[in-house]
């Protein structure tokens, strides 16, 4: 309690705070409950009040005073926070003569504070009886104060989005939104709403991976694809709709850095970096054995009680899901395998989607409420999901395709994303002897559409990005009048395609290492001429794996 009338006092140190004390065994849930709104104002006006009159008054982090019975005292500069003093700068305004009287004092030390009041009321005509309970009354709350702070750093306050968000009413619309049929298509309809244009298989993948940062299954999602896509656009749009008291946005990670967070602050967090490219390589070392054990371990140098060094442990627990970016084609292969890879739409399509929904949002035309609302009911529905373990009956029914890369992990991510949609519909599920939730045969169909689109990426020898270059490519040679044996150069190419020279150079570089397209003539000076050395055709291989799954679902 002391922590959060801290945090009202510094919002509004005008208002003054007193404590109410419920009736005993309950609290304000249930006396709201049972007596309704009339039943609080009434234990308002009655109930016995515990508020004594003195206060700190919190003007910012270098200034609190204290009205006292001689005079206003303000202590200036930060508290130390050494519990073992109290060491102070103070300003006092006596109330007969409003002349300001500065000191140091450490409130913890009997004899200096006898002696600063024994100075100003020899010297400055204070009441020495009353000058010592001010001193008295201002260490007790200054006291108060501090360990208040130093309780709040060493366990954040973080809960306040939740109940300010997550009211009695709110929790009921919760539930009762995860517990109507069709819930995925109804979660994809608020992400729409709250502004997540388009991308309306990554955007519901990616709710739900991360959605599963307090579950039992983890996961992470990569988001690739070229500069200025709206790949930040996308994880920021889902972020927004995950509790935020639970979500750490981050645009930097030193490699250092995520040794040093305490025992339990990496505990249930959904974790969003803006730009995988920017982390250094110890930092994307860290990360990712963070995402494979759920824990760091290192050993530092520390001091004993009798100054001598030593070695230490230190371990840091993490239970995180993730999203990030990245515009490289190429990811380390370590840092890819852990992630759920995804591309995002780079088509004209999409473009113009992007550009209405800027231009109505410029002409004001934007429901912002409804956004608000959207983002809110997401937020509570992922709060009131609990924890599950779940079984799958049908997991070994279903075998993704062996031409993926990486199909080991792909597998476990699979059956991880198809436990995470169990969990999401946990209010329209069974559970069996153990309280595991039964997946059912929707809830892995639904994974199966949901998930096909980054089963393909790991089929596939080219990255979503390059992808969707080379299928533009190969329509473009077709209209030609050589057809499939038109020679081009890079320049022609970054003009019909419309796309920047630096990313025409790394998509065109690419396809030429894995032997898609070929140089048959011109040089370093005059320029290449390429032809494309390999159709191709991804459609088919898709048709042919989607049938594939089609069929195993049927066989359930």
């Amino acid at each position: 309690m002391e922590k959060i009338r801290l945090q009202m006092q510094q919002l509004r140190p005008e208002v003054p705070i007193s404590e109410v004390e419920l009736p005993k065994g309950h609290s304000l849930n249930d006396v709201w409950v049972n007596y309704g709104t009339d039943g609080i104002l009434k234990l308002f006006k009655e109930g016995k009040t515990q508020s004594t009159g003195k206060a700190l008054k919190i003007h910012n982090g270098y200034k609190i005073s204290y009205e006292g019975a001689t005079g206003t005292f303000f202590i200036v500069g930060n508290l130390p926070m050494d519990l073992g003093n109290l060491r102070v700068s103070l300003q006092i305004v006596a109330n007969s003569t409003q002349k300001k009287h500065r000191l140091k004092v450490d409130l913890f030390d009997f004899g200096s504070v006898q002696h600063q009041c024994t100075e100003l009321s020899e010297k400055q005509g204070f009441d020495y009886e009353q000058l010592e309970t001010d001193f008295s009354d201002l260490t007790d709350l200054l006291e108060q104060h501090r360990e208040a702070l130093f309780e709040a750093e060493i366990n954040p306050v973080t809960d306040h989005y939740s109940e300010k968000e997550l009211t009695p009413q709110a929790h009921e619309k919760a539930i009762a939104f995860l517990s109507k049929p069709g819930l995925l298509e109804n979660i994809n309809k608020l992400l729409s709403q709250n502004g997540i244009v388009g991308e309306e298989e990554n955007r519901l993948l990616l709710f739900v991976l991360a959605s599963s940062y307090k579950m039992p299954y983890l996961m992470h999602g990569l988001v690739q694809g070229a500069s200025g896509e709206g790949k930040s656009h996308l994880i920021n749009g889902i972020a927004q709709c995950m509790p935020q008291e639970d979500v750490m946005n981050m645009t930097r990670i030193t490699s250092k850095s995520l040794y040093h967070y305490r025992d339990k602050e990496l505990t249930n967090k959904l974790i969003v970096i803006q730009d995988f490219d920017g982390l250094d390589e110890g930092a994307q070392y860290a990360f990712r054995e963070m995402q494979s054990a759920k824990f760091l371990t290192s050993s530092t140098v520390v001091k004993d009680i009798f100054g001598n060094n030593r070695g230490r442990m230190k371990q840091v627990q993490a239970h995180f899901s993730s999203l990030t970016t990245t515009t490289k084609t190429e990811v380390y292969f370590d840092n890819m395998s852990r992630s759920v890879i995804l591309g995002v739409d780079e088509s004209p399509e999409q473009t113009l989607r992007i550009i209405q929904v800027q231009n109505s949002h410029i002409a004001g035309k934007t429901n912002h409420e409804a956004q608000e609302q959207a983002r809110q009911l997401l937020r509570n529905a992922v709060r009131v999901l609990k924890s599950h373990e779940v079984v799958n009956p049908f997991a070994d029914k279903i075998l993704l395709p062996l031409e993926a890369k990486m199909l080991r992990r792909l597998n476990s991510q699979f059956q991880n994303f198809v436990s995470q949609v169990t969990i999401l519909h946990q209010y329209q599920r069974k559970t069996d002897s153990k309280d595991r939730l039964i997946a059912t045969k929707d809830d892995i169909k639904a994974a199966v559409e949901i998930f096909f689109s980054s089963i393909i990426i790991k089929v596939d020898e080219l990255d979503k990005s390059t992808r969707q270059f080379f299928e533009k490519l190969k329509a473009y040679i077709k209209t030609q009048k050589n057809g499939t044996t038109h020679r081009f150069t890079s320049r022609e190419i970054r003009q019909r395609l419309n796309i920047s020279k630096t990313s025409a150079f790394r998509y065109m570089l690419s396809l030429q290492e894995l032997e898609y397209i070929q140089v048959v003539e011109g040089s370093v000076n005059r320029g290449f001429k390429y032809i494309i050395a390999y159709w191709d055709d991804m459609d088919k291989i898709k048709k042919k794996i989607r049938q594939e799954l089609h069929r195993q679902l049927e066989a359930l």
